[in-house]
């Protein structure tokens, strides 16, 4: 489970990971997650962590004070994906704390489409977004993945994901 800090709506504009939302539309959000309880604003991974005393699995991450945060009912544990950063309105209670999910952050991706196309999406030190495709020296797939990789790598970039676009849009079996 990962420790956090607080963060304001400036920085928060900053991390959010949907990339079509206008700023209007992000602190909209916000204050439709924020109320008098659901305050503070952090970035949470969540894990699935199994209870010792009743043998099932809560979905949770932890605050820098050690206190254990849950997800809000109004969210579905289903739908959230686990060791992915996700900005939160928190309510912090005496022994524990209470999370609703606003979006993800934003990471880097390498985007793979089904005709084996590869492309890279990430944000500059300036908050804009690039994409940048192997040229057309780059021929088989697997000369454009590495030209993506190393591009991420030379980037200073920690962390991407990896999205097979034709995957995506399948239906699970």
């Amino acid at each position: 489970m990962t420790k956090t800090t607080k963060m304001d709506i400036d920085e928060a504009k900053q991390k959010k990971g949907k990339l079509g939302m206008s700023e209007d539309e992000f602190e909209n959000i916000i204050s439709e997650k924020q109320d008098e309880l659901f305050s503070d604003l952090r970035s949470l991974i969540f894990e699935w962590k199994e209870q010792s005393k009743s043998n099932e699995k809560k979905l949770m991450s932890r605050l820098p004070n050690g206190k254990i945060v849950f997800l809000d009912r109004s969210d579905d544990p289903e739908e959230t994906k686990t060791g992915t950063p996700y900005i939160c309105a928190v309510y912090e209670r005496d022994r524990e704390a209470f999370a609703k999910i606003i979006c993800e952050e934003y990471k880097p991706k390498i985007y793979v489409l089904p005709s084996h196309l590869v492309n890279v999406v990430y944000r500059d030190k300036d908050g804009k977004t690039k994409r940048i495709m192997p040229g057309p020296q780059y021929k088989s797939y697997g000369e454009r993945m590495m030209y993506c990789i190393k591009k991420i790598e030379n980037l200073g970039i920690t962390e991407a994901s990896l999205v097979f676009r034709g995957n995506k849009h399948k239906e699970e079996i």
